[in-house]
Order: C-alpha cells, then sequence, then structure tokens
C-alpha cells in the first residue's frame, strides 16, 4: 500500500520498547480485530540500532495486515465455479513453488474421502482441519473473503486439490519417473479453471538483486555527513522502497521516479520538499554509480523550479519584551538564558543549547562565547567556527555568574536532554519554543519561536550600518569574503563586540543595575525604518 509518510521507531514509555505504532486506517476499522485504532508492534529491543536493522521486518509485517484487512473487505459470494476458480489459484501458486505445510500430515489423511469405512470422526477432524486451513491460504492467494454461508461450498471444493497436492508432496522423494501418477496436482488441474504458473498476486513480492536499503548503507559508511542527516537520508530511502513496494534499486526507474515525485505534489508539498527529497535518495543512487552496483542513476534531472522560501517574520518590541521578561522569572536554566542569547546574539538555538561551561570565553576585556563543534554530541550547521561577543546587557542580567559557576566540560543547560543522536542541542524546539508558544503566548505562526531572534538581531544591526560582513560574522553566515575569519580574537573579536553592543534591549525590557539601554536613546530598527 502506497504511503508518503515516514514510519519512525516509537518508543514504549512505559517497557521502552521500540516499536511502529499506526493508526489503523478509517476503513479497516469494521475488520482490523483491534481495540481502540492504534496498531503497535514492537522491534523486539529497547537498542536504536538494532531497531533500525529489525525496522524493514516491522514495516513488512505492516503491510501484510493491511493487506489482510483489504482482503477481508472484499467479501465475495462463492459459487461453485468461483470456488473453482480459487481453487485454481491455489494450486497454481503451489505448482510455482510455494511451500505446502501439511502439518505433519501424509496423503493417507484423505482416505476418508474415498473409503466410507475410514469416516471415522478423529480421522475426519483431521481430514477437514488440514482442508479448511488451505481454503483460508486460498482466500489470501486470490486476495478475497467469503462469507459464512458460503465458506462450505469453498471448502468443498478445495478438498479434491488438497489431497492432490498432498499425494504429490508424498511421491516427490520416489523415483517413478514416466509415471503420470508422480503428479496428481498437474491431473487434479486440469479439472479445474485455467490460471498461469506463478506466485499469488498478493504475495509478488519482488527478491531484491540490488537491495535500496543495502545501497543505503553503503553509502552511509563512506558518508561524512552528521548523525541526523544520514539519520533522515536513511528516512527517505526507506518511503521509497515503502512507495514503490520493494526493495530492489535496480528495478527502480525513471518512470518510478516522476510518479514518485508526481504523488508527492498531489499530496500538496512544495517544489523544495520535493528536491530536498531528491538530494537524499540522489546520493544514494550516485554513489551506487559510482561503485559499479548500478548501471544508471534514476534521479538525474529531476529537480523542480525552486520556489521562494516564506521567510519567518522577526520579533516586534512588544513580542519581544513579553519573551525576555518572561524568561527573568524561570528558574529552568535553559528558560532563563536560551532566549536572552540568542536575542543579543543571533545564535541558533542547537548552537545555545549545546554550550558547556568551557564555551564561555574572555579575550582581554570582552567576554566571548565560542561556537564549535570540536566535542562530542556538538553540531554548526555550517560546520564553522566562530566566536560572538557578550552582549553588554547579558552581563548586567549576570549571565556570567551563571556561566562561571558551570565546569568546563559540563553542560551549560543540564536540563535540555541530548536527542536520540546524542546532540544536546537537538529538537530545541521541544523546550524552548514550545515554551514561547504555550507559556508566553507569542502564537502568531509568521514568528518561529527560535528564528525569529535572528532576524530581529539582523534587522537591529543593519539599522545602526553594521557592515554586511560583520552581520554574517556574527549571525555564521557562510561566506566567500574575509568575513568568515572575523570574530577569532584581538581587534577582529573587537570589532564584533562594538557592533553587537550598539543593539538596543526592546523599551519594556527594563535594563539591571542601572545599565543603558540603547533603546532609551534610539527607537527601535523598525521604528526607524518605518520613518
Amino acid at each position: 500500500m502506497t504511503t508518503l509518510r515516514m514510519a519512525r521507531p516509537w518508543r514504549d514509555p512505559r517497557t521502552g520498547m521500540l516499536m511502529l505504532r499506526k493508526r489503523v486506517p478509517t476503513r479497516f476499522r469494521g475488520v482490523a480485530g483491534v481495540r481502540g485504532d492504534t496498531v503497535k508492534i514492537s522491534t523486539g529491543t529497547k537498542d536504536d540500532k538494532e531497531a533500525a536493522r529489525r525496522w524493514p521486518d516491522v514495516l513488512r509485517q505492516w503491510a501484510e495486515r493491511e493487506a489482510e484487512w483489504e482482503r477481508k473487505l472484499n467479501v465475495v459470494v462463492v459459487t461453485p465455479e468461483r470456488a473453482a476458480e480459487i481453487a485454481a489459484r491455489w494450486a497454481a501458486w503451489i505448482a510455482g513453488g510455494a511451500a505446502l505445510d501439511t502439518g505433519g500430515e501424509t496423503s493417507d489423511i484423505f482416505e476418508p474421502l474415498d473409503l466410507p469405512e475410514e469416516r471415522k470422526p478423529e480421522r475426519l477432524a483431521r481430514l477437514w482441519d488440514r482442508v479448511e486451513a488451505h481454503a483460508k491460504e486460498a482466500l489470501r492467494v486470490a486476495g478475497v473473503e467469503t462469507s459464512h454461508e458460503t465458506w462450505p461450498v469453498l471448502v468443498t471444493a478445495m478438498s479434491r486439490v488438497v489431497q492432490a497436492a498432498y499425494l504429490q508432496a508424498d511421491l516427490a522423494g520416489l523415483d517413478l519417473s514416466g509415471n503420470r501418477a508422480v503428479r496428481p496436482l498437474d491431473a487434479a488441474r486440469e479439472a479445474l479453471p485455467s490460471v498461469p504458473d506463478g506466485p499469488a498476486p498478493g504475495n509478488n513480492r519482488v527478491v531484491p538483486t540490488v537491495s535500496l536499503r543495502g545501497l543505503f548503507d553503503a553509502w552511509k559508511t563512506v558518508a561524512t555527513v552528521k548523525p541526523r542527516v544520514a539519520a533522515a537520508t536513511g528516512y527517505i530511502v526507506e518511503q521509497l522502497a515503502e512507495f514503490g513496494g520493494h526493495d530492489d534499486a535496480a528495478q527502480i526507474g525513471r518512470e518510478d521516479m516522476l510518479r514518485w515525485r508526481e504523488v508527492t505534489k498531489q499530496a500538496g508539498k512544495n517544489n523544495n520538499t520535493w528536491n530536498n527529497r531528491l538530494s537524499m535518495v540522489r546520493q544514494v543512487f550516485i554513489r551506487a554509480v559510482a561503485d559499479g552496483k548500478l548501471k544508471a542513476d534514476p534521479t538525474d534531472r529531476l529537480r523542480l523550479p525552486k520556489e521562494r522560501s516564506t521567510s519567518w517574520l522577526p520579533y516586534s518590541d512588544a513580542d519581544a519584551a513579553m519573551i525576555l521578561n518572561a524568561a527573568r522569572k524561570e528558574t529552568s536554566p535553559a528558560l532563563r538564558w536560551a532566549h536572552w542569547i540568542m536575542a543579543l546574539t543571533g545564535m541558533r538555538v542547537g548552537e545555545v543549547l549545546q554550550l558547556t561551561g568551557g564555551d564561555i570565553r574572555q579575550d582581554g576585556s570582552i567576554p566571548y562565547i565560542a561556537i564549535h563543534e570540536d566535542d562530542e554530541g556538538k553540531s554548526v550547521k555550517n560546520s564553522e567556527r566562530r566566536n560572538v561577543p557578550i552582549h553588554p546587557a547579558l552581563v548586567a542580567e549576570s549571565f556570567l555568574d551563571y556561566a562561571r559557576a558551570v565546569a568546563a566540560d559540563a553542560p551549560l543547560f543540564p536540563d535540555k536532554r541530548p536527542d536520540q543522536f546524542g546532540q544536546r542541542g537537538g529538537r530545541g524546539w521541544n523546550l524552548v519554543g514550545k515554551w514561547v508558544r504555550e507559556k508566553v503566548g507569542v502564537t502568531d505562526t509568521r514568528l518561529g519561536p527560535d528564528h525569529s531572534w535572528r532576524h530581529r538581531l539582523e534587522d537591529e544591526l543593519r539599522a545602526m550600518e553594521v557592515p554586511e560582513d560583520v552581520r554574517d560574522a556574527i549571525a555564521g553566515h557562510a561566506r566567500k569574503t574575509t568575513g568568515r575569519v572575523y570574530g577569532v580574537r584581538g581587534e577582529a573579536l573587537s570589532r564584533l563586540h562594538r557592533a553587537l553592543a550598539k543593539v538596543p534591549l526592546p523599551p519594556e525590557v527594563e535594563p539591571h543595575h542601572g545599565q543603558l539601554n540603547p533603546g532609551t536613546a534610539l527607537s527601535s530598527a523598525r521604528d526607524r525604518a518605518a520613518a
């Protein structure tokens, strides 16, 4: 069943087990036979890596459940003619190589069909138990379900063909070449409707010659990307496999990718979302072509024109003041300081939340924050280190006193737990972003609870006529100029400090300890721009 939604392991908060948790589609709820509307399939492990290894099998189990529910919805009235057709499909399935589960019985179990004296209750019960088991199997092969009233019609039609299959299984090991009796199932099929040999339509799984998931694993071993990017790529590769219904990369062609693109667009995703997904799977295919595992890259020339992104708006003076004043009342270290730091440095939320005590440093008279990914669990968007001076207002708020009490290798904000990749800066929204929406009450969806600080600071610096290279050095924007090396130490750091010190607090935020708020002497950037 085609799905575009990414399925990811969910950890049961009670047991800690990782599992698939999915909502039963509405159309299946009458036949699913589950309590509530959610199904959970356990991976049988609490370990993330082991769960990832077992994940394809869990997804296969989910697909099989959906197929079973679909079959139960397709209830048909089984006439003798339809029963013969279903029996013929089952016989073709067995003839095509499917395993015959005899339940430990032999063809002798069918003697009561031909010998009245053998029709004893115990033998009849064993006989019909096997026939009914194969009749249910035949319904799955045909992809249908029957009503209780017409079930006996199918069982009767199946009895002789099942007998022939058991007899053929018994004779398979005997040297009876040239004797037609060695193929009783073939003889039985001649009396049934003609259907082609082969696997059941509903079980026609592709046996991969070049596993797509295997290609991803090979790419991952040589890729120089961050764990989060590798995981995101894995989710998209899994999504492609689910969409195609198989794991054979050699069978994925340009037409399949075009169809995936069409369905993605029909689901309301924009061009940028498609391009992002495409770029992830494309790097896996390119690696496979380079390694000689595939002949061609099916993702070539499938990018769409880039759409103009909707940028977050900067915080207004009123919203900024609400957040900063609310943060002053918090006892949680992350909530007390994260927004103040973002407001006055332009740092990304992940860069702030991953700080350790040793990242708060001093060069002469200038305190600064060292932003880097030297330590395990730290990540910077463009992987380039930079130093950002600490604004005088942060000093007045006693931030340095707080930071100096933290050990050099200890997290500055211990209340922020690391994410699944071990990064303390990951998923910052869950802590500081949600707080802005739910507790402070800034609910305008055009504002990004964390990112709007960067836009506000950019506006403030631009209003102060701070040069672009200095603005980029503060914000950490990648540049091809000397802006990349600003803020290391000495005069360069002093230049950044002088620029940041011009940024005022919002007018409604009262400075601490007599600190002069430039906002009392200068109107905000937005007021000046509107003048």
